[in-house]
């Protein structure tokens, strides 16, 4: 019988080792953190049926409507992560901190928006993004 991660894609796998995730007894991916009580993230099921930008939005505690939104346009994306010495470079999708809006040129940090609670607020975001593309 296969292990459980094995079924995950590596994209994945990285992910769930870049941010300590292990498995428990009840399948589910949980922060293991000697200092700090564990926190549940989401299910095996779940992480095998969801993309690596979904499982990354829902460490960052987005809501499903982002998630989508961002599935559904990420072809107009390109990932980034911080580095101290070069600033931003391109990186796999597993190790993005930010994400570059092609056509706008904006540099939108993953965290922030969490920022963003009202649906209303992101569907005006959304439009500002995507008037850059007409």
């Amino acid at each position: 019988m296969l292990k459980e991660t094995e079924y995950l894609s590596k994209e994945k796998y990285n992910l769930l080792k870049k941010y300590n995730l292990q498995l428990n007894d009840d399948l589910y991916w949980e922060s293991n953190h000697k200092k700090y009580p564990k926190v549940k993230f989401f299910s095996n099921k779940f992480a095998k049926n969801h993309s690596t930008l979904a499982l990354l939005f829902y460490i960052h505690k987005l809501c499903y409507a982002k998630i989508k939104y961002f599935e559904k346009n990420f072809n107009k994306y390109i990932p980034y992560k911080y580095d101290y010495k070069k600033g931003f470079i391109e990186c796999e999708l597993f190790d993005m901190e930010f994400m570059l809006h092609i056509p706008s040129n904006v540099i939108i940090d993953i965290r922030n928006l969490q920022e963003i609670k009202n649906i209303d607020e992101f569907h005006d975001f959304c439009r500002y993004l995507e008037s850059y593309e007409l």
